[in-house]
């Protein structure tokens, strides 16, 4: 396994990728302050730097070298400089077992930002609650990641907090009543879709067919003939950008009328390019859109597309957010993590870039969903939403 390490010192904060197998090379050890590494504060990353999902990934780490980058242009925390270590997970639960013991033992990681999926981050919940180190998932929505202690907290919704506001808004909103419902098999299609179902059912509509499939799989025909047998109003596909942009495509091409809704695996500018005009008219939920006139995330949309190019997607603002509330908290705290993990805890009114941020005493974040369409072959905005 190659792991990498990252590493953000200085002014300007130049990221360094190393390569290796869990060793740390010469340029990170050459690019401690100078005052030397007991100067230095490290806050690890964990999540998908090659695999399936390696943009994904690549996104979360790069948003948490930008905000740990700005924090050290302003002086850094109380005079001392960031260090971001990162690690990849393959998206593997046994691959982020390793790597979050790597970051808790051999790195002496102050706080981790979570970079993962459900899958990892449900894995490695138990062992850094044991270990007592602050953890803040930036997108993972399993409700298993946040029990079970005081040191984990999430800043984006639950998958069922998502379910239950699309069903809320598609049976309410655009008074549709049938729906047909495609699920990514992991702990990401299933939480959401439970929710979903349920809340729809709650409302008086119905799921008429529902069918799971692999993250990886191509062909949808047969189930969307399934589908269209079935003759819904809505088709809710609760998956990645990969799948369903080939699903929307092939549900067109079948032709299948029904209206178009999904979860923030949409939010990317990888579903317009693969689903093309057949995205036209999709309503998703999510957390973070770029044309939000608000200056804390004009400023992150500036900062990102001079850094990086292109525009900021969903977990990008999601992983900043994460790695800026540690940040915050370290302002307040310092290094000790128990009074970090309390510092983390009573985050309030935090101006995120996905929204002002709290925690609820389950550790759950509180703050809007965001509703956005496909409109002219680009992502608009229609409307937010608080649901607890």
């Amino acid at each position: 396994m190659k792991n990498r390490s990252l590493v953000l010192t200085g002014i300007l904060g130049i990221a360094l990728l190393a390569a290796g197998c869990g060793g740390k090379s010469a340029d990170t050890a050459a690019g401690q302050n100078a005052k030397g590494g007991a100067d230095t504060i490290k806050i690890g990353w964990f999540g998908p730097l090659t695999g399936p999902t390696a943009t994904d990934g690549t996104h979360s780490r790069d948003a948490a070298m930008l905000a740990v980058e700005q924090v050290n242009a302003a002086g850094g925390i109380n005079g001392k400089q960031v260090e971001l270590v990162a690690e990849d997970d393959q998206g593997k639960p046994e691959e982020a077992l390793k790597a979050v013991q790597k970051l808790i033992n051999s790195d002496k990681v102050v706080a981790l930002v979570g970079g993962a999926y459900s899958g990892p981050t449900k894995t490695v919940a138990p062992k850094v609650q044991e270990a007592k180190v602050p953890m803040v998932v930036a997108y993972a929505v399993h409700p298993d990641a946040t029990k079970g202690g005081d040191y984990i907290n999430r800043v984006i919704y639950t998958g069922p907090i998502q379910g239950k506001a699309m069903a809320d808004y598609a049976v309410n909103d655009l008074n549709k009543k049938n729906f047909a419902v495609l699920y990514v098999d992991i702990d990401y299609g299933k939480s959401i879709y439970g929710a979903f179902q349920e809340q729809v059912q709650k409302l008086g509509a119905k799921v008429v067919i529902d069918r799971p499939f692999k993250m990886g799989d191509k062909d949808f025909s047969s189930v969307l003939t399934a589908v269209k047998a079935a003759n819904p109003d809505a088709l809710y596909i609760v998956g990645y950008y990969n799948e369903a942009s080939a699903i929307v495509k092939q549900a067109r091409e079948l032709g299948i009328t029904a209206q178009l809704l999904g979860v923030d695996g949409f939010d990317s500018p990888k579903y317009l390019e693969l689903g093309k005009s057949n995205t036209e008219g999709s309503i998703f939920t999510t957390s973070f859109y770029t044309s939000d006139p608000r200056d804390v995330v004009q400023k992150f949309v500036k900062a990102w597309t001079a850094k990086y190019k292109g525009e900021p997607d969903m977990l990008s603002s999601q992983s900043y957010d994460a790695a800026m509330v540690i940040l915050e908290a370290l302002k307040k705290a310092g290094t000790d993590r128990e009074k970090l993990a309390k510092a983390i805890n009573e985050t309030k009114d935090f101006e995120g870039t996905s929204g002002k941020i709290a925690f609820g005493k389950d550790h759950e974040v509180i703050k809007p969903v965001v509703f956005m369409t496909v409109k002219d072959g680009k992502f608009q905005f229609v409307k937010t939403k608080i649901y607890q």
